[in-house]
């Protein structure tokens, strides 16, 4: 048993499962300190375009995909 490859199998799990449970915050995360394209939102208003959110999950889906085979092949 890889040590290694067990690990990235945990890590790509882990993560692409924080992905499908919080997208919101992966794109905040990854738009911060950024300045917003368009300034005719409300005050405060934080939303997160769908087609955004949907890529996010997309990504999620393929990391615990990619985590899964990773962790079958160290064992």
């Amino acid at each position: 048993m890889d040590i290694r490859t067990l690990l990235a199998g945990v890590l790509g799990v882990g993560l692409g499962l924080f992905f499908l449970a919080a997208p919101e915050a992966v794109v905040q995360i990854h738009t911060a300190g950024r300045r917003p394209p368009g300034r005719d939102g409300e005050y405060g208003e934080e939303s997160v375009a769908d087609r955004w959110r949907r890529l996010v999950q997309v990504v999620g889906i393929a990391l615990v995909g990619v985590g899964l085979y990773f962790g079958t092949t160290a064992f």
